[in-house]
């Protein structure tokens, strides 16, 4: 997945710009939910990453969900070296 946005700091995440985030498709059979979790990952600040975790899985979606390569958001985030509340989040 390539990035192509930065991520956007210092603007509070409403309810309704997080739900966005649960809508996103895939196109190259990459899983829904990772993919959703992924882009939030890349856009948010670590605190409304925390909120969209929490409604992401209010929403009975799947935090365990993996890339094409079978690896979970947190296996990736964990080898981020600024990663630590973004991964906190996802445990």
């Amino acid at each position: 997945m390539k990035k192509d946005k930065s991520r956007v700091e210092g603007i509070h995440w409403g309810d309704e710009q997080l739900r966005e985030y649960l809508n996103f498709n895939t196109y190259d059979g990459t899983d829904r939910d990772f993919h959703c979790l992924y882009r939030a990952y890349t856009r948010m600040d670590a605190q409304a990453f925390a909120e969209f975790v929490e409604l992401f899985k209010s929403e009975g979606r799947n935090i365990s969900a993996t890339n094409p390569e079978g690896k979970t958001l947190a296996q990736i985030v964990a080898t981020h070296v600024k990663s630590g509340e973004y991964l906190a989040a996802l445990q």
